[in-house]
């Protein structure tokens, strides 16, 4: 990230803003969420439809053009990961954040997207800000700014419907469609 002095001439340097407190939610272990993703690298982008299941054990990603078709299946567990790709090839490797990469053309954080999904920090997030009713706002999390844009209900256990990650010039924007907690 490129800063200029002109741009930063006269401003002082403002410690970072606490985390917000807000009430713990309760977290799926297990789900289904169904939706529609556009990702970018600042370079190149994507978009189409998403389906993930996630559970402790596997999580299955299947990512689909616009039109429907599968563009790719990624299956992550303890053991490692298998890519499949529209052509048909199918890719082993035992860095299962990287194969999530291969599929979504950005570098996001395995292990915390089911936090995200949830608006929920996982330990060494922090929640920034939060809304009227208490949910989370804004969460940062290994270096990524996740923004609840909208919730798919007013109720304060309401899930979000749409959020928007950055990191440096990495985007992503999900919204979720259908969701069902499966425990």
């Amino acid at each position: 990230m490129a800063f200029t002095t002109a741009g930063l001439s006269g401003c002082a340097i403002q410690p970072a803003p606490p985390a917000t407190t807000v009430a713990a939610r309760a977290i799926a272990s297990s789900f289904e969420l169904e939706g529609r993703i556009s990702a970018t690298d600042g370079e190149r982008a994507a978009n189409g439809g998403l389906q993930w299941f996630h559970s402790p054990a596997v999580d299955e990603w299947t990512v689909l053009s616009p039109l429907g078709q599968i563009v790719g299946q990624l299956v992550t567990t303890a053991e490692g990961a298998q890519l499949r790709t529209a052509d048909g090839r199918v890719e082993h490797s035992d860095d299962t954040a990287a194969m999530l990469h291969r599929l979504l053309g950005v570098a996001a954080p395995l292990d915390g997207l089911a936090y995200w999904v949830q608006a929920t920090a996982r330990p060494g997030a922090r929640v920034l800000d939060t809304d009227e009713r208490g949910r989370p706002a804004r969460i940062t999390d290994a270096g990524w700014t996740i923004e609840y844009v909208e919730y798919a209900g007013a109720s304060a256990e309401a899930l979000p419907r749409r959020i928007d990650a950055h990191w440096g010039d990495a985007r992503i924007r999900l919204i979720i469609d259908q969701w069902t907690p499966l425990n």
